[in-house]
């Protein structure tokens, strides 16, 4: 499914390829420190004489606490499908948060297979969105109000989340190390966002050539609507929607927790899953595997909750954040490119 995916973003309006050997070669290569990593974690549980327990976990989970976990997981796509929503409110397209839930899913494939820093992810938004009607203006504006209020609200999460340590816990180093790498992400790319989002003739810089189809998305964000980008309106509610998502993913991995039968602090669970969520965006592994599992495990362990009940509660949320939403993934992300573009009326910006 991931080289499907990688092919159809990679083919679309002419784009040259790689060799064929090379692309695949490539793809298998950006999976095996993930895979590498998740595999030596479950072998140091199971090394630890925890083995058992941690199957035993997986076994007994009780389904609804993971009903929940689900819910709170869909209540995640509506929230993003509502974030593009509002610039293109503003912006009189004619869609419903409702038909833009699809598109989330989508956009969660793409990301999670391919390791491009959300930049694919947006650039398959952007072309669903032209295929419901959007003007290609207002389309990247919806994903350039999407990515900028994403890290400021990733922003707020990873503060109040050293403060939630300090409280409760102590700031290792682990700690300090993932909120010094995620402040270069939070400073790098909304400002060179915004750098190419004033129009003219701009050479993005060298260190975006490691990031795959940054220099295609901005190419395009010059042509979204600077009212839009810039409405304060907007961007608050926009970025009110990207902190309901964090909190809702940090709630789920407290049902995760309720569900293996261990009670935690809900602030401990939701600064686990910001600092977790910060190694998987700053490694470049597709989908943060392996990155996000080991880092999870090491913030649940600051706040004393046993290894292999941090690991079963890591897995299950990871099965409903990353496996689970695959297979519906990969069918909407092939069916959004495969559609038609229809010829759209220019718009001013």
């Amino acid at each position: 499914m991931e080289a499907e995916a990688v092919e159809m973003l990679e083919t679309e309006e002419g784009e040259a390829a790689a060799p064929e050997e090379h692309r695949l070669l490539r793809r298998a290569l950006s999976w095996l420190p993930g895979v590498l990593l998740l595999a030596g974690l479950v072998a140091v549980v199971n090394h630890a004489g925890e083995g058992q327990r941690f199957a035993e976990m997986l076994e007994q989970a009780r389904p609804a606490w993971l009903l929940v976990g689900a819910l709170l997981q869909a209540a995640t796509y509506v929230c993003a499908a509502a974030v593009w929503h509002r610039p293109l409110h503003k912006g009189r397209a004619r869609c419903t948060v409702r038909s833009l839930v699809p598109v989330a899913v989508a956009r969660l494939f793409v990301d999670q297979v391919v390791p491009t820093a959300g930049f694919g992810g947006r650039l398959l938004v952007v072309r669903a969105l032209r295929r419901r009607g959007v003007h290609v203006g207002l389309a990247v504006a919806a994903i350039l109000v999407d990515l900028l209020t994403l890290y400021a609200a990733f922003a707020v999460s990873v503060v109040a989340s050293l403060a939630i340590v300090a409280t409760l816990s102590d700031l290792n180093r682990l700690v300090l190390v993932l909120a010094g790498l995620f402040a270069i992400f939070a400073l790098a790319i909304p400002s060179t966002v915004l750098w190419f989002s004033r129009g003219g003739e701009r050479t993005p810089p060298a260190w975006l050539h490691r990031l795959p189809r940054a220099d295609e998305l901005l190419r395009e964000v010059s042509r979204a609507p600077r009212r839009l980008v810039r409405n304060p309106r907007v961007l608050l509610q926009a970025g009110g929607l990207q902190l309901v998502i964090f909190l809702l993913d940090g709630a789920t991995l407290w049902a995760m927790l309720r569900a293996v039968g261990y009670e935690a602090s809900p602030l401990g669970m939701f600064a686990s899953f910001i600092f977790a969520q910060v190694a998987a965006t700053v490694f470049l592994v597709p989908g943060g595997l392996g990155t996000f599992e080991a880092s999870s495990v090491a913030m649940l362990a600051l706040f004393k909750v046993p290894v292999e009940a941090a690991l079963t509660a890591t897995l299950l949320l990871r099965g409903l954040t990353y496996w689970l939403p695959m297979a519906p993934g990969y069918w909407l992300s092939h069916r959004e490119i495969k559609k038609r573009v229809p010829k759209v009326p220019a718009q001013a910006a």
